[in-house]
């Protein structure tokens, strides 16, 4: 998420005026920043550049802006970022660094390698008292979310699934935590509609008010996307997982994120984004597709040691 190079900015280049120019979802997201001095949409005349200036981050067209540092931050995947983590000190970083993942490298490095080795590069969202109280009253304490997540448009799994991980898994999954803690409330969030798999069905919302709900539940459980990228700015504790060829977790967990490598295929090292980085052949296009076999009963037993160990002496079943 954007406000995952605002601290690095600010520090950086202190002292500075920080001005944030985005869309109208993310200036509601972040607008009590706490290293952001402005954020605002952009003017008409912003709007009306042609899409190359910001592509090709042509910052000279921003007359308003001359003698002032301008950056133009893209979200799609950059050559930039797979070049600077090509190196094996960079990616190693990025895999252990409990504040940095490979999405927050993708905007730093855009500005400078200076940013890029900043060491916070956490996404933020800071949340009111008001959201926080408003969050306690709607859900119950005795909460877990799970994230039952389709795969992109631009996807396809060889089985012909559409979730990322198998229905069946997640079924499993979910009555294997129930069975250890019967009065729990499984909430879906983060989907277009209900599976039916879960206890209850939180409609998909703002970032701020999905972040409020996230933050009373004991646990999140599910692979990166967007969710995972809110769980990041509020420091939820996660179960992450990959049960497909995109996606690896080495790359997107941060400090909150509970990955148990030993549950997952090795070639994931050899797929998705890691062979881009490491500019060699992957390994999806002629692999059994073991992935997609990540053992569900495995995976609740890491829930369910986590919800014993963190909550032992409260209510958690």
């Amino acid at each position: 998420m954007l406000s995952s190079v605002f601290k690095a900015i600010k520090e950086t280049y202190s002292p500075c005026f920080l001005e944030v120019i985005t869309d109208e979802t993310l200036v509601n997201t972040f607008h009590n920043d706490l290293y952001a001095d402005k954020i605002r949409e952009s003017h008409w005349w912003e709007k009306g550049l042609p899409e190359k200036v910001y592509k090709k981050k042509l910052t000279n067209f921003f007359i308003n802006f001359k003698g002032q540092k301008s950056f133009v931050i893209w979200p799609d995947w950059q050559e930039k970022t797979f070049k600077y983590l090509s190196k094996k000190h960079n990616l190693d970083e990025c895999i252990n660094s409990p504040y940095k993942n490979i999405i927050s490298y993708n905007f730093a490095s855009q500005i400078s390698d200076d940013i890029a080795n900043f060491h916070d590069l956490r996404p933020r969202i800071y949340l009111t008292q008001d959201e926080t109280s408003q969050a306690k009253k709607e859900l119950n304490k005795n909460s877990i979310a799970i994230n039952i997540a389709e795969i992109r448009y631009t996807q396809k799994r060889t089985d012909g699934e559409n979730l990322r991980y198998k229905r069946e898994s997640w079924e499993t999954l979910v009555s294997e935590i129930k069975h250890a803690f019967p009065s729990l409330t499984v909430c879906e969030v983060g989907q277009d509609k209900f599976e039916g798999i879960g206890d209850k069905f939180i409609p998909n919302c703002s970032f701020r008010k999905l972040a409020s709900l996230l933050n009373e539940m004991k646990l999140v459980i599910l692979s990166d996307g967007g969710v995972h990228n809110v769980c990041n700015a509020i420091d939820k504790k996660v179960i992450l997982f990959q049960a497909y060829e995109w996606n690896p977790p080495d790359l997107f967990k941060m400090h909150n994120a509970i990955f148990n490598e030993s549950l997952h295929e090795k070639c994931r090292k050899r797929c998705h984004l890691f062979s881009d980085i490491l500019n060699l052949p992957t390994m999806s296009t002629n692999c059994n597709k073991k992935c997609y076999m990540l053992d569900p009963t495995k995976l609740a037993c890491e829930c369910i040691n986590y919800l014993k160990e963190s909550h032992e002496g409260t209510s958690c079943g």
